[in-house]
């Protein structure tokens, strides 16, 4: 009879976007793999995550499954105590819980316990955990999120496909596809529009630049090496949003308020972002909290340098002023200057880019995804 193994995450977007290449790999070794996502809330204490612990419990109790992973926080937290809930079925399961960035800082803030304490509780059926940067690595390690096992593993993310992200030059015929013009300056930003991803503080800080750039020019300090076809060279910049959420009128409402409705492309969610990014010129995040963020190494891969927020996962990606820029989280003017600094600087832009695509490559999916199955392998034919 095959092993099985059952991945779990919140959404299926999540399952495609990170777990595809692994339940197949995992088929191909002669493993039954099954993905689902749970119906879970991102409020921790609801009757729906209740709900859904009680469905992933006898889920795990009918299937028999060898082996359970877990990812992110939500879904792995549903996850972990629906395997404690199993009874005697718990010593024939082995759970590898994959923490896809711990939305909590090492600091002394009452939020940082109502994220922690639940990770202590489920670390107890936590045979074998993966972390994705090396914040959250000191993180796991410091409170023992691993329970007795304590086998934690630092991992490259889930790896991205190089051969599908790769710099290349986009045609006047494709950026019009997505709303840019061919003389336009594009920043990019392809995120869910959430609290978490902060899209405000980008609208505030894009429209603060459109009106440093113009300041500029009226003292008749324009960019070096650019044109001005029509007419203030502010006019060029675009910033393009790529993604969809609960956010995502209220971020509109919120760029014609600032009067740069004409300078914002709100996409939704796309796929194709592999053919999106080859038409902008910056990759931009400002989100509040990350594990190892995919937009910012598919960007890198295509080539982009990165203005990014301050935070842990952009700095395990960004160095400051090698290969990308970062801003103090939550620093408007901070986050406008340097949008107006990397559109000023060209020469920057390249040194950056060729950094960028030098970093990138060690999360190349060829090479992250053995080194995990290699981990899953080692830990479940291994006693723990």
């Amino acid at each position: 009879m095959s092993k099985k193994i059952l991945f779990t995450a919140s959404t299926m977007s999540h399952i495609e976007n990170f777990h595809l290449p692994y339940i197949e790999e995992f088929r191909r070794q002669g493993w039954e793999a099954k993905a689902i996502a749970l119906p879970v809330s991102k409020r921790f204490f609801s009757f729906k995550n209740l709900r859904a612990i009680l469905y992933t419990r006898k889920l795990l109790k009918k299937e028999n499954f060898d082996v359970i992973s877990s990812h992110a926080t939500l879904a792995g937290i549903v996850t972990r105590l629906a395997v404690m809930l199993t009874g005697k079925d718990r010593k024939r399961m082995k759970v590898f819980h994959t923490a896809h960035g711990y939305l909590f800082h090492d600091d002394k803030s009452l939020k940082k316990w109502a994220y922690l304490l639940p990770e202590k509780l489920c670390g107890a059926v936590t045979d074998v955990l993966m972390v994705m940067n090396h914040e959250d690595l000191a993180i796991a390690q410091k409170y023992k999120l691993c329970g007795k096992s304590n086998r934690i593993y630092y991992i490259n993310g889930m790896g991205i496909d190089l051969s599908r992200f790769l710099p290349r030059k986009a045609t006047a015929e494709q950026k019009k596809a997505f709303g840019i013009d061919e003389n336009d300056f594009v920043f990019v930003y392809a995120a869910e529009f959430s609290k978490r991803k902060n899209h405000q503080l980008l609208l505030k800080g894009f429209a603060r630049a459109i009106e440093k750039l113009k300041e500029l020019e009226s003292k008749g300090e324009l960019p070096n090496g650019l044109s001005a076809p029509a007419g203030l060279s502010a006019q060029r910049l675009k910033l393009v949003l790529a993604g969809d959420g609960i956010l995502f009128d209220k971020t509109k409402a919120l760029a014609a308020e600032l009067g740069i409705e004409d300078q914002v492309v709100f996409l939704g969610y796309i796929k194709n972002m592999d053919e999106l990014y080859p038409c902008c010129d910056v990759a931009v995040s400002t989100s509040r909290s990350e594990g190892l963020p995919f937009n910012i190494m598919e960007a890198m891969a295509c080539g982009l340098p990165v203005i990014a927020s301050d935070i842990k996962g952009h700095r395990e990606l960004i160095v400051h002023e090698e290969n990308g820029l970062l801003f103090e989280s939550e620093n408007q003017n901070q986050l406008a200057d340097l949008m107006t600094e990397i559109y000023r600087n060209p020469t920057g832009r390249s040194r950056f880019s060729i950094s960028a695509l030098e970093k990138v490559r060690g999360f190349s999916i060829s090479k992250v995804l053995p080194l995990i199955i290699d981990i899953y392998k080692e830990n479940y034919f291994t006693p723990i």
